[in-house]
């Protein structure tokens, strides 16, 4: 399968729009609205700066949360993990919420507009990803990364940490009433894909824990394998 290759002119950044009526009337906010300000003002005027070392800063603070994970993992096993787990859901959780705050978001859009148009938010604002959104069903939006921050840094199961996040994001989605969704991923760019893909859809079951916070215990159940067959 062949990697991506750039520059590609599809997909929407942060500021691109969607070609669907409702989103044109969506307002995606930012979080860490102080951090942001603060950034714009120093940075108002100047022609010094090269937003490439802000990706750089980025890439560091992702290796150390990857690093950490894997040192707490291995010192203190299961334990470990589920304390890391647990902060980096918080995390996920507290970004999705404040972008939320600051949103504007139609109420008379159908529930798959609303969480579609939610995910291009998380997708673009919150991991400065490329998306090809759509939605495919009343009961199913999907979409695919074309370039993401993460891509050329963490391998395929690197990638793990992520799910930590999106699990707090799905939690603050959930108490904005959006109802019961999951998501899955079938195509991954570290593993040679042109693109990752993603499905989120209605779920069909009876309200026993997410499928995707239970393949992230089945993620997290392989790395300690790992850990014991390393030693």
């Amino acid at each position: 399968m062949p990697k991506p290759s750039y520059p590609t002119g599809e997909g929407i950044w942060s500021r691109g729009r969607r070609p669907e009526p409702g989103y044109g009337r969506v307002r995606l906010g930012l979080p860490y609205k102080e951090a942001v300000e603060s950034l714009r003002g120093a940075l108002s005027g100047r022609q010094d700066f090269d937003p490439a070392v802000l990706f750089v800063w980025g890439t560091m603070q992702a290796t150390g949360v990857l690093n950490t994970l894997k040192a707490v993992e291995e010192a203190f096993g299961e334990k470990g993990q589920e304390v890391v787990r647990k902060a980096i859901n918080q995390a996920g959780h507290e970004a999705c919420s404040q972008m939320l705050d600051n949103s504007e978001l139609p109420e008379d859009l159908t529930e798959v507009e609303l969480l579609s148009y939610v995910v291009t938010g998380l997708n673009t604002i919150l991991y400065a990803s490329l998306e090809r959104p759509w939605i495919a069903s009343p009961e199913r939006c999907e979409f695919d990364i074309l370039w993401c921050p993460h891509q050329d840094r963490y391998s395929a199961f690197d990638c793990r940490v992520q799910r930590y996040f999106v699990e707090g994001m799905i939690r603050a989605i959930e108490e904005r009433g959006l109802g019961n969704f999951t998501a899955w991923v079938d195509k991954l760019i570290p593993r040679g894909a042109e693109c990752c893909h993603f499905v989120v859809q209605r779920r069909a079951d009876d309200g026993r824990q997410n499928p995707w916070d239970a393949y992230s215990d089945h993620m997290g159940r392989r790395a300690l394998d790992r850990l014991k067959t390393k030693d």
